[in-house]
């Protein structure tokens, strides 16, 4: 070999392997980054993506690193790589999904309702993607809210903080700064792990954050907590590992006690430990119920709020708040204030973009559709985390809409309110009326109630500019609405002067008994709601039974029967009958009771169900419907000679088409389990066990 050849065989050696290790190094940067995003570790697997995609092509790892942008608040990098990715042949509709959502946490709604629409093309059922397209469609009309002023408060730090709860003096927040307990990065986001934090406010400023307890916070995640109202427990979330605060990992609620000096040491909630995540605890002002959410099957889509109900020193199994809170989406951060509105954020309900914060209170039995609070609450990037204090005055919320997320302060806007003030008197003689209910409303819900005075005065405190409606109801008198604009000029407001109209009201009279043993039920609670005018009146049975309410003929009435350790009972659309005497039966639950539907039927081996089943289910039905305490396990059995095995498959078949009919009733899943039972001539074909009340 002469010098030539030897020098070009040294060339084509040594390209060879600069060639190989070059390839190695390239598939190295890939294996590294999926090691990491398969763990969640979004900040540093994107990192190796970005690198190999410098100088490589590769389609999916494109998906994969806008996730991971996405996961890291790098909304502007994804869109400028959708933009590739939607016009690539090998795009699937789900990068129309996911590029739409960009677009519309940039504001440019116009713009992701075309991509919106592209994937609706494909997948026409989705309902999540249709209140997508109706967001974009009405962005313009959830105007801006001046009737509160916003402030980011000067304790927010380059990483995450949001809002808590409110304690003592001050807040208790989440951030991921770094402390004694957090000196380690959480891959997912590139920040530290996240703890718990208190700052005391003095004046308009706070004071430096400290760690809220060292006993509580460890070196891994502990997120979103809530208070008893005498501050002696704790209701926290925390999860150990690179897992998120978002309700898709494994989190679980802990809850410690205030000895007086410290906190003691926390225990795992009794919910937690399962096969999901259960976390962002609220608990209400009079530690009955506690709001949670979580990931758990038999829920609506990504993580829906549930309620557990105090049941002596234990809780109830959580509740699912039902079809009109929780979305395909995701619902997260419930806060449930002193007057009974339940706040949380949403990115399934119409909206800006990203979480929403939205409100609704618990009305006749159910949860009411819930509304979207609007600007300065709500923007295009992830709202969520509001509290607001007993007043309604001044609150906190949390957003990210500056690319971090950060704590914003909101309080009314004094130039803004105003006094409404008003009397009411009887029209025939112009004498002052008392105890007159007077019913604030907003947005066609309920907001404030007040009685009149002696002298027949009422005053509310109302926002210039914004139109309300006055409902005045009292025993004997026609029930009345007024419309009033409040004028948003600084004149002084005008006293509202009210005639009120005698009717003649009829005593509606009535004994509640329990079902089985006749006996007198005492002090169970009558809700009489106007259907008309959804205003309220209430009774209590004496110790016979008895009770006695006097309510308008002329209209029509739900009227709801409560009492502990009974079904609840709804009388729907009543109307007066003149001089009848209402017997009320309540039926007594007991926990594993076992309730015969005796009517229910199927053909020979056959698990369809038959009209007399159907007839027996829709009764069931509705009992599920106004009891959501309520779950049952539906026992199914057969009359059939067939072998054991067969037997157990029909029965198992005849129970899970009964619970099929009652989810599609709008039963949620978590509330129905089902057995087979097999041959036994001597049961009805279907048997409901009761298995949970609170």
């Amino acid at each position: 070999m002469n010098r030539k050849q030897s020098i070009y065989f040294l060339f084509v050696v040594i390209f060879s392997f600069f060639g190989h290790s070059t390839s190695y190094a390239q598939s190295q940067l890939i294996q590294k980054g999926d090691r990491l995003y398969d763990n969640k570790e979004y900040s540093l697997a994107s990192s190796y993506y970005e690198k190999y995609l410098s100088n490589n092509e590769n389609f999916e790892l494109k998906r994969k690193l806008v996730r991971c942008y996405i996961a890291t608040n790098k909304d502007r990098l994804a869109i400028q790589l959708m933009n590739k990715i939607v016009t690539d042949p090998k795009v699937i509709p789900d990068d129309y999904l996911m590029y739409a959502n960009l677009l519309k946490r940039e504001n440019n709604y116009e713009k992701a309702k075309i991509w919106f629409k592209k994937y609706a093309n494909i997948h026409p059922k989705n309902k999540l993607v249709s209140n997508l397209i109706l967001s974009c469609n009405l962005i313009n009309e959830l105007e801006d809210n001046k009737f509160y002023t916003t402030n980011s408060l000067n304790i927010n730090s380059p990483q995450s903080d949001f809002a808590s709860a409110i304690y003592k003096n001050g807040i208790v927040f989440v951030s991921g700064r770094k402390n004694e307990s957090s000196k380690q990065i959480d891959g997912r986001t590139g920040e530290y792990y996240l703890d718990l934090y208190y700052s005391k406010k003095e004046g308009n400023k706070f004071l430096p954050p400290v760690p809220f307890d060292k006993g509580l916070n460890t070196k891994y995640h502990e997120g979103p907590a809530c208070f008893t109202k005498n501050n002696k427990f704790i209701y926290f979330t925390r999860n150990k590992g690179n897992l998120n605060l978002e309700g898709k990992s494994e989190l679980n609620i802990y809850t410690a006690r205030f000895n007086g000096e410290n906190w003691d040491k926390p225990e795992l909630f009794q919910f937690s430990g399962q096969n999901y995540s259960i976390g962002h605890p609220c608990i209400s002002s009079d530690g009955r119920d506690l709001y949670l959410i979580s990931n758990m099957s038999g829920g609506y889509g990504g993580t829906d709020i549930y309620v557990c109900h105090k049941l002596g020193f234990s809780w109830s199994y959580p509740i699912n708040l039902g079809p009109n809170v929780n979305t395909s989406g995701n619902e997260m951060f419930p806060f449930i204030a002193e007057d009974g509105y339940l706040y949380f954020a949403s990115d399934g309900h119409i909206g800006f973009g990203g979480l929403d914060i939205f409100k609704t209170i618990f009305q006749q039995n159910q949860w009411t559709y819930p509304v979207n609070l609007g600007p300065p609450f709500n923007s295009s990037k992830d709202d969520f985390g509001y509290l607001v204090d007993k007043n309604k005055e001044l609150g906190y919320f949390s957003s990210n809409r500056n690319n971090n997320d950060d704590i914003f302060e909101f309080h009314e806007n004094k130039d803004m309110v105003d006094h409404l003030k008003g009397r009411i008197v009887k029209s025939t003689n112009r004498e002052s009326l008392e105890n007159v209910q007077v019913s604030l409303m907003d947005n066609l819900s309920k907001e404030k109630t007040d009685s009149t005075d002696t002298k027949g005065f009422f005053t509310f405190k109302i926002f210039k500019g914004k139109n309300y409606s006055l409902i005045i109801n009292k025993p004997g008198y026609k029930t009345k609405r007024i419309l009033y604009f409040a004028s948003d000029n600084n004149s002084a407001p005008a006293q509202l002067n009210i005639l009120m109209e005698p009717t003649k009201w009829m005593p509606l009279k009535g004994n509640i008994i329990d079902q089985f043993s006749a006996r007198s039920i005492e002090n169970a609670s009558i809700d009489i709601v106007n259907i008309s005018y959804n205003i309220n009146s209430f009774s209590r049975s004496d110790k016979y039974g008895d009770f006695e309410i006097r309510i308008d003929p002329s209209k029509s009435y739900n009227i709801i029967i409560q009492k502990e350790g009974y079904f609840t009972k709804v009388l729907r659309n009543y109307k007066y009958k003149s001089d009848k005497f209402e017997q009320i039966e309540l039926q007594r639950f007991n926990k594993n009771q076992n309730m015969e539907l005796y009517g229910s039927e199927f053909k020979n081996e056959s698990a369809d169900l038959e009209k007399s089943t159907i007839n027996e289910l829709e009764n069931l039905a509705g009992l599920l419907q106004v009891n959501p305490h309520v779950a049952i396990e539906i026992i199914g059995y057969t009359h059939s000679d067939k072998g054991r095995k067969e037997n157990r498959i029909l029965s198992m078949k005849r129970a899970k088409n009964a619970a099929a009919f009652l989810i599609n009733k709008g039963i949620t899943p978590n509330r129905i389990k089902t057995r087979a039972a097999g041959y036994n001539s001597g049961k009805s074909a279907l048997i409901v066990k009761l298995i949970e009340a609170f």
